[in-house]
């Protein structure tokens, strides 16, 4: 019997230090949760790899159940574009980006609209962090079937 091969989505954003990451692991827990053999990962498109995910990132998720203490952000020239089966982007912008700087095409491509918490405080954090999970519920319903 052949091996399924794995399948991979991306989150994106800009730096990769808030929101993608936040999103790749709520993916992740989610997926385990209900036996879905999809792993998200993250990256950014105007970053450096090897970033820590920002401290409020963290505790956000921290409340939730979802440890992302352990990842480190991954640049967009770093990523393996051509793995990904769907890419979703927090704003037009990152979608922009992708279709014309790196071919993706448009119908890879999700927008969730996710506004940056970037700078702000905990309490940004932890409604973005909702946002993020309410996105990525309605993402994971599309798998389950």
């Amino acid at each position: 019997m052949m091996q399924k091969d794995k399948r991979y989505v991306a989150f994106v954003c800009t730096g990769n230090t808030c929101r993608s990451p936040m999103a790749e692991g709520i993916f992740n827990k989610l997926a385990a949760q209900k036996g879905i053999e999809v792993k998200a990962e993250s990256f950014g498109l105007a970053t450096i790899s090897g970033l820590n995910v920002s401290e409020n990132s963290v505790k956000a998720c921290a409340e939730i159940g979802v440890d992302i203490s352990d990842l480190k952000s991954t640049s967009v020239l770093d990523a393996e574009i051509e793995k990904y089966e769907k890419f979703y982007c927090m704003s037009q912008s990152h979608a922009a980006m992708l279709v014309q700087s790196f071919f993706v095409p448009e119908n890879n491509i999700e927008v969730l609209n996710i506004s940056d918490p970037y700078g702000g405080d905990e309490f940004v954090y932890k409604k973005c962090c909702n946002e993020i999970y309410n996105s990525v519920q309605e993402i994971i319903k599309k798998y389950e079937n």
